[in-house]
């Protein structure tokens, strides 16, 4: 894997450390990217994680925003917590005090690079981030072949007990601007109304413009986990509204099962899609195994019109 990055990248990524009593915490950051056909802002400022603004792709609107609000942890029999992990700023650390592998931009609590693997190319932002116990790196990763894969590592033990993490993703789609979405469920089931599923029941989820025909498909990961009753869904989808996309607001216990769910009209709308992932962790394997999980978006660009 080649680790090299850009002058670009490496000016663009530059973070001021802070040393407050004997340990370094990395300062926020904000800037833009432009890169083989992707381009969006980013920021580290808030509490909902990297958090991504007006992202396109070969000039195509895709995104809004993307972010990661919440991370719920259930621990077996309720020995701790339960806890709603919020990566916000004053979390952040160098990369190089817990990376999931070699990372990069050492002193820099955000990690910015291209990189080479398998002949491809990529280009990866991710954050790194210690909560109590545990050492968490928030990431996406694009592709020039026009897919952005959104990845949560973890790794530690607050307690001796097995335990589950249940990652948030927040996608609010723009599909060829805010209006006319369309999400169904596979490639032909068009959901009219404010919904909840699983994965053992759609394998993908299509968001597309009703009117250009421009598309994404939203692809569980291989390590994505299963429901549990904690928590129940692997999307929600709703209509946008601002005060429920500001930030988590639900708690540990919280669950957007019933939330957020007035069972508005979603077709040809602005809709937000959440995305949960579910990380099984066994306390035999101790508090230094990374586990990581996370879905993937497929762009697909409209067929063109065959001229006469």
């Amino acid at each position: 894997m080649n680790n090299s990055i850009s002058n670009t990248l490496l000016q663009a990524f530059a973070i001021i450390l802070m040393c407050l009593a004997g340990s370094c915490v990395a300062q926020a950051d904000e800037g833009e990217i432009s890169w083989r056909g992707w381009e969006f802002s980013y920021n580290t400022i808030g509490a909902e994680g990297l958090e991504l603004y007006d992202v396109s792709f070969d000039g195509y609107r895709i995104l809004g925003k993307a972010s990661f609000p919440v991370m719920r942890v259930e621990y077996d029999n309720d020995v701790c917590g339960p806890y709603a992990d919020i990566l916000w700023t004053n979390a952040y650390v160098p990369i190089e005090l817990s990376p999931p592998y070699d990372s990069c931009n050492a002193g820099s609590g955000l990690c910015g690079r291209t990189y080479t693997q398998d002949g491809n190319d990529y280009l990866e932002l991710g954050v790194n981030v210690e909560l109590g116990e545990y050492d968490i790196y928030q990431s996406y990763i694009f592709s020039p072949d026009g897919y952005m894969d959104s990845f949560v590592f973890s790794r530690g033990l607050q307690c001796e007990e097995d335990h589950r993490h249940h990652a948030h993703w927040m996608f609010d789609f723009d599909i060829d601007g805010s209006a006319n979405d369309q999400v169904l469920k596979n490639s032909g089931d068009l959901q009219t109304s404010e919904f909840n599923d699983r994965k053992v029941s759609t394998d993908y989820w299509t968001v597309r413009d009703a009117q250009t025909g421009l598309r994404v498909e939203v692809d569980p990961g291989p390590y994505d986990g299963f429901t549990d009753d904690f928590s129940q869904w692997d999307v929600a989808v709703r209509k946008w509204d601002q005060n429920e996309t500001s930030g988590w607001r639900l708690g540990a216990r919280g669950e957007l099962g019933d939330n957020y769910n007035e069972s508005e009209n979603i077709d040809r709308q602005d809709i937000v899609f959440w995305y949960i992932s579910h990380l099984d962790h066994k306390s035999l394997e101790g508090p230094t195994k990374w586990h990581s999980s996370g879905p993937r978006i497929q762009v697909i660009k409209p067929t063109p019109s065959l001229q006469p």
